[in-house]
């Protein structure tokens, strides 16, 4: 009997998450961290908000016994024994570094969640903590040219553009979780879509990584689907995104093609577009980029007549489907590669037009007085 890695990172996940986060609703109470309802909450009671500290409990417990994991692990008969026999090797310090930034990251979020950060203050200090990757060594260091084919050194670019990528979507996946299930749904589907891609490459590591981040936000989304019982809060939103993105650079240590990209940008779609229109629709409407409003994609929703638990469903399947177009675009030839990230870019643009997502909101109203969340 043999047991992959990623299989045993993703179950170990799944159930700390999830037990853990029974231990986190009293945890909330008791240090008053709870988000009270009114300006752009939906919920109409105050519910505790540190089940990111499931997340990462669950999720790091895996990685910290997964990750050394370089082969299955396997039942063997010794004698009259029944022997686990587990392959174990040092971790690389670029790893280390993913775990170290994961704590940072972390505890960022648990502090912003206990006592609202500025945004002007929290936003450099989440681009900080997503920098320990970088500085123990993971980078994108090279891109395969699309033409020629050959690898093309990046030098410092891909160390900064790794060190935007992971802060970005750790921002990316906050400004999404203001609806219950969204964020945890989203992060799991993206997470087995590069789960999915990695396996094609046999790629370990980029599994373990993904099935971690995919087992915790399925062992978390029991208490956070509407009805929810518990938030995952900026110390879980922000945690997700961050470990998701170091999967999707991972992979493309393996793989730096322009392809390969389309797999982590289509799978994080909604989590980047929403935040790069938030920006844009409070940069047009002349208030501050950290200000939060009622404008993203969940509450437009909403505001047409959807339910929560609507809203959540179409938004998985619109992530469920952008990844199946990423895995298909990341293993068909450049030409058709094109047209069918024409075809999904088209069919986007006519649903935001249809559902009128296009047209920029008025200015939030000034009762939203917490500038430090973006979402």
């Amino acid at each position: 009997m043999q047991i992959p890695p990623y299989v045993l990172s993703g179950l170990l996940a799944l159930v700390l998450t999830y037990a853990i986060a029974y231990e986190m609703r009293g945890l909330s109470e008791r240090v008053g961290a709870m988000t009270p309802p009114g300006g752009r909450h939906i919920h109409n009671q105050p519910m505790p908000r540190l089940g990111g500290l499931a997340i990462f409990g669950g999720a790091l417990v895996a990685l910290i016994v997964a990750l050394p994991i370089v082969q299955p692990a396997a039942l063997v008969r010794a004698s009259n024994y029944l022997v686990l026999a587990v392959p174990v090797r040092t971790l690389p310090l670029s790893e280390v570094g993913i775990l170290l930034g994961a704590v940072a990251i972390t505890a960022l979020g648990a502090l912003d969640d206990l006592h609202p950060l500025a945004g002007r203050l929290k936003f450099p200090l989440i681009y900080l903590a997503a920098g320990a990757p970088v500085w123990f060594g993971m980078t994108t260091a090279f891109v395969t040219h699309p033409v020629t084919g050959l690898p093309v050194p990046v030098g410092v670019a891909g160390k900064v553009f790794t060190v935007v990528w992971l802060g970005s979507m750790a921002i990316a996946m906050n400004s999404i979780d203001g609806v219950d299930g969204l964020a945890s749904g989203v992060a799991a589907i993206t997470g087995i879509t590069l789960l999915s891609a990695a396996g094609h490459r046999q790629d370990l590591v980029t599994m373990t990584l993904a099935a971690a981040v995919t087992g915790s936000a399925l062992g978390f989304l029991r208490h956070n689907f509407n009805p929810a019982r518990l938030f995952l809060g900026d110390s879980g939103s922000m945690l997700l995104g961050f470990l998701l993105g170091a999967a999707a650079v991972q992979g493309m240590v393996k793989t730096a093609t322009v392809l390969s990209l389309a797999v982590p940008v289509l799978a994080l779609a909604i989590p980047i577009l929403d935040t790069g229109y938030a920006i844009v629709r409070r940069y047009r409407n002349g208030v501050s980029i950290f200000r939060p409003d009622r404008g993203h994609l969940h509450h437009r929703l909403l505001d047409l007549g959807f339910s929560q638990r609507q809203v959540v469903v179409l938004l998985w399947l619109v992530s469920a489907t952008l990844g199946l177009g990423g895995l298909a675009v990341a293993g068909i030839s450049r030409t058709p590669s094109v047209v069918l990230l024409a075809a999904i870019a088209a069919v986007l643009v006519a649903l935001g037009w249809r559902l009128g997502l296009f047209r920029l909101p008025k200015a939030p109203r000034p009762e939203l007085s917490d500038p430090a969340r973006l979402r």
